[in-house]
């Protein structure tokens, strides 16, 4: 049923699931990472085109800690380049992907979400 976590994944048990240094939100400080002021310079560069919901599902606001499902975080939806929209990159485990209009750091071993930005693309 949509709304609720999917199971863990079988990877989730794995060594490579749980990394020794945790995502640390504090990026949002560093003026190298200030996403917001580089989309406001270079708009075209966050409006990728249509988001293609691998359910058909409508949009569900996640958060922090929440496990999404793996559809929604593979390799299709990652943003290989994170430096493009000025985000830190992803270390270990952790992906930064496009859910819809939001950009999403989820750990691709569990499916659990280590950061989010709501409306981050148009």
């Amino acid at each position: 049923m949509f709304g609720t976590e999917p199971p863990a994944p079988s990877t989730a048990n794995t060594r490579h699931a749980h990394p020794n240094r945790h995502w640390n939100t504090d990026w949002r400080r560093d003026h190298r990472y200030d996403w917001n002021d580089w989309r406001r310079r270079h708009r075209s560069r966050f409006h990728i085109g249509f988001y293609y919901d691998p359910f058909g599902w409508d949009y569900f606001r996640y958060g922090l800690g929440w496990r999404m499902w793996p559809s929604y975080y593979g390799s299709s939806f990652w943003l290989n380049d994170p430096w493009y929209y000025r985000l830190p990159p992803a270390y270990g485990p952790y992906r930064w992907v496009r859910y819809h209009h939001d950009a999403v750091l989820v750990n691709i071993y569990t499916g659990q979400i280590a950061d989010i930005i709501y409306n981050f693309f148009w």
